[in-house]
């Protein structure tokens, strides 16, 4: 393997030079990065609005299901499964 020889950069060469996380680079990270970002953002707004809307009362419709009703009704799933 041969040495890599550096050589000096001519600033009329640079176009741009970009600062911070993933700067300078094109590759894949910096689109998963944007896309991050951007899904974070959407959260933060979508929490905000939610809290904005505020508290919705609850309201039961219809008449609430008979006490121990549940019970009942395994018992009959399971008598229809022994039934099979």
């Amino acid at each position: 393997m041969e040495p890599v020889v550096r050589t000096p950069v001519d600033g009329d060469s640079v176009t741009r030079v970009r600062l911070g996380h993933g700067a300078n680079c094109s590759s894949i990270g910096s689109v998963v990065d944007t896309l991050f970002v951007t899904s974070l953002l959407g959260g933060a707004i979508f929490a905000a609005v939610l809290g904005a809307l505020g508290n919705e009362p609850i309201e039961i419709v219809g008449p609430a299901p008979a006490k121990g009703s549940g019970e009942k009704d395994a018992e009959k799933r399971a008598d229809a499964k022994d039934a099979r």
